[in-house]
């Protein structure tokens, strides 16, 4: 694999990983916004509760808390499949990230092998020049 192509992976996965993080943070807040639902209702069932104490001839608190039960199984069944759903695209990130990071060690390896092969040719052609040197020398 040629050297531009790693560093071009690299920046495609960058990129990958950008994108799995906006859905993550989209996911957080539906999470968020399913914990204020949850928060409201039981706000809602704290005053209900109130209500329904202090004017027990008004209403049907009986009926109001079925709803309530529903409407809170509900939320919570959301919230589970929101939170399954940050579970994987934690998952995804973190492979990614994985992934990027081989990408990169492999990329730093290539470089430095480059490096310590120009240092090894530089090295040779200066032993060389010095061995030329030396004979010229001897011969004078």
């Amino acid at each position: 694999m040629a050297k531009s192509s790693l560093k071009t992976l690299v920046r495609v996965q960058k990129f990958n990983i950008d994108e799995q993080r906006k859905l993550l943070n989209e996911q957080l807040e539906v999470e968020d916004k399913i914990m204020q639902g949850i928060k409201a209702l039981e706000d809602e069932l704290a005053q209900e509760k109130a209500f329904a104490e202090e004017h027990p001839e008004i209403g049907d608190f009986g009926a109001y808390f079925k709803r309530y039960q529903k409407q809170r199984e509900s939320l919570e069944t959301a919230l589970q499949m929101v939170r399954l759903k940050i579970n994987e695209i934690q998952d995804k990130i973190a492979d990614m990230f994985k992934e990027q990071k081989t990408f990169e060690i492999v990329d730093k390896n290539r470089e430095q092998q480059a490096i310590q092969e120009e240092e090894h040719k530089m090295q040779q052609t200066l032993d060389e020049i010095g061995t030329n040197n030396y004979i010229k020398k001897q011969k004078q």
